[in-house]
């Protein structure tokens, strides 16, 4: 009963709602990240340019009923990632450029830059957030004159249900965020022999 309950609820909010942008969050729990890593750190120090610019995007995607949902993804990734590279890496700092001082400065090795595409979905007629959720990570690692050195591309995967978001409606966003991170430290780490 109360699973109806709950379900005519959203139902009757979506009627309500209909074609709105919800906001949502693809935060992830960060202690998986650590938990999951292992494995000896690439030994280089390596700046982490994300533009201001970005910090403050909205992006707006599918959801279901006709709706959409916005977040801003490398608001809500940036510690994420910041704790990736420093999971690959045995310094990461944060740079505001190509030309950053701190670049010379600390001795960087690298400037990693990632670029962050994400899509989202549902077949739901009755309720707006998205059962399904990928997040692309592609990162651009130059060196520290600027020349391009290597680049990572990795995509993660995240899936919820009905059951699980009725108390949750990020789900499957974070689950995406925190799938895309993990692949995305292992593959920064096969980058070890190329980066000597």
């Amino acid at each position: 009963m109360t699973r109806i309950l709950g379900l005519l609820a959203l139902i009757a909010t979506a009627a309500v709602l209909g074609g709105c942008a919800h906001p949502i969050s693809l935060s992830p729990n960060l202690g998986n990240l650590t938990a999951s890593s292992g494995g000896a750190k690439v030994d280089k120090a390596v700046g982490l340019l994300i533009p201001a610019s970005e910090i403050v995007r909205e992006v707006t995607s599918g959801g279901g009923g006709g709706d959409s949902v916005r977040y801003q993804p490398y608001r809500d990734l940036e510690a994420g990632l910041y704790l990736a590279v420093g999971e690959a890496f045995t310094k990461v700092t944060r740079v505001s450029g190509p030309s950053d001082p701190k670049i010379s400065a600390e001795g960087l090795n690298y400037v990693l830059t990632p670029m962050l595409t994400t899509i989202s979905s549902s077949p739901s007629m009755f309720t707006w957030p998205p059962t399904q959720f990928s997040v692309e990570i592609k990162a651009f690692i130059d060196d520290a004159g600027g020349k391009r050195v290597a680049q990572v591309d990795v995509r993660g995967e995240g899936r919820a249900e009905f059951d699980e978001f009725k108390s949750d409606t990020s789900l499957s966003a974070r689950r995406a965020a925190e799938d895309a991170l993990k692949k995305f430290v292992l593959a920064l780490k096969e980058l070890r022999t190329k980066l000597r």
